[in-house]
């Protein structure tokens, strides 16, 4: 069996020590800066890993009021997609009990929590009695500040939930692509199937 990860870090940085971002304009700099300068696609990742704890370590209430909801699923929000499609930024709002199914992604990815607790379980393909299937490997627990990566194709399937039993939860991913297309895989048998971005919001200028 295979070992497929959806890395969690948990802050390094002690509060007051290095400098928090509280706007998001000043993200998405931030951000576009490091991609330009950094040549090394781990290194991008990293540099961002930094950046959106930055962020999450001084989000101002104000930001993540603007962000309603849903009631049948999680709600996302689109708050940048890069010109030259370099990267992308999201807000993804989680009542409990809320998640995803297991997925994929296109491109390498960066997930900060920045209110609430969210359950993290990374999967990787296995056979149980001559059936192709999917199971979990491992779970990690991410609370304010935790952040975590995904790196396809070794570091990809996983799914996410709000496992806290009253309180909303809210993440931001930060993707080297407007994500546009993915797919989605049933653990019973490992198959997959193609699926559609949809946004419940778009940020006024997020598109190009």
């Amino acid at each position: 069996m295979c070992a497929v990860q959806l890395e969690i870090h948990i802050m390094k940085q002690a509060r007051g020590t290095v400098e928090s971002i509280s706007s998001l304009e000043t993200l998405i700099q931030e951000i576009d800066q490091a991609i330009a300068t950094e040549s090394h696609e781990r290194s991008r990742l990293n540099a961002v890993v930094r950046l959106v704890e930055r962020f999450a370590d001084g989000v101002p209430d104000e930001f993540l009021a603007q962000f309603e909801p849903g009631t049948q699923h999680y709600s996302r929000h689109l708050l940048h997609a890069d010109a030259e499609d370099r990267f992308s930024l999201l807000c993804l709002v989680w009542r409990p009990g809320q998640g995803t199914p297991i997925h994929d992604h296109p491109e390498w990815g960066v997930l900060g929590v920045l209110r609430g607790r969210m359950r993290f379980t990374n999967y990787a393909p296995d056979e149980i009695d001559g059936q192709h299937c999917l199971v979990p490997v491992e779970t990690f627990i991410g609370t304010a500040g935790s952040v975590g990566t995904v790196y396809p194709p070794a570091m990809d399937l996983h799914r996410m939930d709000n496992s806290s039993r009253d309180e909303i939860a809210i993440t931001l991913h930060a993707y080297g692509c407007l994500v546009k297309e993915y797919y989605i895989y049933n653990a019973e048998t490992g198959q997959r199937r193609e699926a559609v971005s949809e946004f419940d919001t778009i940020l006024e200028g997020a598109l190009p």
